[in-house]
């Protein structure tokens, strides 16, 4: 499955963040418990509907309030548990318990294309049950893969899912450019003093 998803930075520049776990992806449609309410892109059960859409292809049935409020129960165990693995912290029984009950759903059953059985529409308690199983298995990696952006002034929450366990940036093209022109610009000028 696919993961990333489009977001906008402060100079309101669009950019594309892919955190390498489609659970992450999924912490990052609130504030990931900063407080910052313009982050917000579920306002209502449609805009879930929209979201699940997009990565799991058409649903059985739009999500309801009740299914949005799972899925902001879902959100914020997430959103917990990476900043504890990004900052070292042990995660907290309370939210293992509670991921695990998330993840009890049967999820979404997998299909092959190809064949003359169109693929099954998703529920949505499918969905979440299959984002809450995908942050199990990030989880269990623990704060070796999941860690925050290296640049200073960015506290993005990635999974590292690289061979070498080498990757910094929440994204090359936006932290990582940034860091090398910064780099450049500092060796450069101490030349030239």
């Amino acid at each position: 499955m696919r993961t990333g998803q489009w977001l906008t930075g402060r100079d309101r520049r669009r950019w594309f963040f892919d955190s390498g776990s489609l659970a992450l992806d999924f912490g990052y449609t609130g504030d990931y418990g900063y407080g910052v309410a313009e982050w917000e892109r579920l306002h209502a059960p449609a805009d879930l509907s929209a979201w699940l859409t997009e990565r799991f292809g058409p649903l059985a049935a739009p999500a309801n309030e009740a299914d949005l409020t799972e899925a902001f129960r879902l959100r914020a165990v997430i959103a917990r548990m990476a900043r504890a693995l990004a900052d070292g912290r042990p995660l907290a029984t309370e939210d293992i318990d509670e991921l695990n009950g998330l993840a009890t759903p049967p999820p979404v059953v997998p299909h092959l294309a190809g064949g003359t059985t169109p693929p099954p529409r998703v529920a949505v308690t499918a969905a979440l049950s299959t984002i809450a199983r995908d942050a199990i298995a990030t989880f269990a990696t623990g704060s070796s893969r999941v860690r925050r952006c290296s640049a200073g002034d960015c506290a993005l929450i990635f999974y590292d899912a690289s061979r070498p366990n080498a990757r910094r940036w929440c994204s090359m093209q936006r932290c990582g450019n940034r860091s090398k022109v910064r780099g450049y610009r500092s060796r450069h000028s101490q030349e030239e003093a």
